[in-house]
């Protein structure tokens, strides 16, 4: 029993010793030491800016879909993936055997149909004269007349079906109809392909889309887009592309609202003019939209700034060192980021503030 009291003395000098220690050491301490311990930061003047930060996908600016005109089948294909193409360069090419075919079938027609023609046209004509000698009625030259209207009338109707097949046989060569690179395709050689009858209707043969200019379509909640306008500039990165912020600018803005994951924002697309030759449409880049920006500024961290029993807004200052009491100190705020608070009043440069709430004795309010 002696021997556990005289171990239980010998701990509680031991503490007491090295309490009273620790203490002489904070009371001698620089002040950069006791600032350590309280976790402080200095007042000072910087830029601060507020952005919003929203994510969209990189696409064209300008991309179409490639349709054939007629349905038939592919014969070849004259383009690859990722290929960039000139406007009117020849895409595809459609079998042509059967509009051939047509195409002589309608050359003959035409031929006995100009035969047809001629022949009505000097028998009208033969009986005009004999008319004129009174040898042939007037019944008889209205006849051959219209002989030769209806004649006449099989050869326009030839050459106009003859017409139409050489329209076709030309739509048997898809061509590009702008500069650009190939995004999609689709479709393999020995494939048929329908006719597009309409806007949307009809095989797509390929994507095509310019690629000097792309744009990031982003949505952006309704409490934020009444701060942005077309002409706004914007930062972005590309998780792919470490090369730092890429720049981009507003163009338009949706009239209307629409719901993405159930936040109601407006849709916002941004172009990006030059764009960086390793983008991709698809891509997700990751937008800062500056909003707000103060310069040249007082400024704490975000944990310097605390909630008042009235209200306000608060601070706690050292005035003289570590060795001084805390000052409790009404603020007022402007803009704040994620790592910054803006101070309009109540604070003046390289002031010391705590990063966290003290315990203040009476002396400190």
């Amino acid at each position: 029993m002696k021997s556990l009291a005289f171990t239980l003395l010998a701990l509680l000098l031991i503490g007491g010793g090295g309490y009273l220690g620790w203490r002489l050491y904070i009371a001698n301490a620089p002040d950069s030491a006791v600032a350590e311990e309280e976790n402080v930061a200095q007042v000072t003047r910087q830029d601060i800016a507020l952005f919003v930060r929203v994510a969209g996908d990189i696409e064209p600016v300008v991309q179409v879909e490639v349709r054939p005109e007629i349905s038939a089948r592919i014969k070849k294909l004259n383009v690859a993936l990722g290929q960039t193409v000139t406007a009117g360069d020849t895409l595809v090419e459609l079998d042509d055997r059967e509009l051939l075919t047509e195409r002589n079938a309608a050359e003959i027609e035409i031929v006995g149909a100009r035969v047809e023609a001629e022949k009505a046209k000097r028998d009208h004509e033969r009986d005009q004269r004999l008319f004129e000698k009174q040898l042939i009625s007037a019944q008889a030259v209205a006849d051959s007349g219209t002989r030769l209207e209806l004649a006449e009338n099989t050869l326009r109707r030839a050459q106009s079906r003859l017409q139409t097949v050489k329209d076709r046989l030309e739509k048997t060569r898809v061509l590009a109809p702008m500069d650009g690179t190939i995004l999609e395709l689709p479709v393999v050689e020995g494939q048929v392909v329908v006719g597009a009858g309409s806007v949307n209707s009809g095989t797509m043969l390929m994507k095509l889309a310019r690629m000097d200019r792309l744009q990031i379509a982003t949505h952006v909640n309704q409490v934020d887009v009444a701060k942005l306008s077309p002409g706004m500039p914007i930062e972005f990165t590309v998780d792919s592309i470490r090369t730092g912020d890429m720049p981009g600018v507003i163009e338009r803005i949706a009239p209307t609202a629409t719901v993405r994951r159930n936040i109601k924002g407006f849709t916002v697309d941004i172009l990006i003019e030059n764009p960086d030759p390793r983008l991709r449409p698809g891509m997700t880049a990751e937008v800062r939209i500056p909003i707000e920006k103060a310069e040249g500024v007082l400024a704490v961290p975000l944990a310097a700034v605390f909630n008042d029993t009235n209200g306000g807004r608060i601070t706690f200052v050292r005035t003289n060192g570590a060795k001084s009491p805390v000052e409790k100190r009404p603020v007022e705020i402007g803009i704040a980021n994620l790592d910054f608070v803006q101070i309009k009043d109540g604070l003046n440069e390289n002031e010391t503030v705590l990063l966290s709430r003290p315990k203040l004795g009476p002396s400190g309010g």
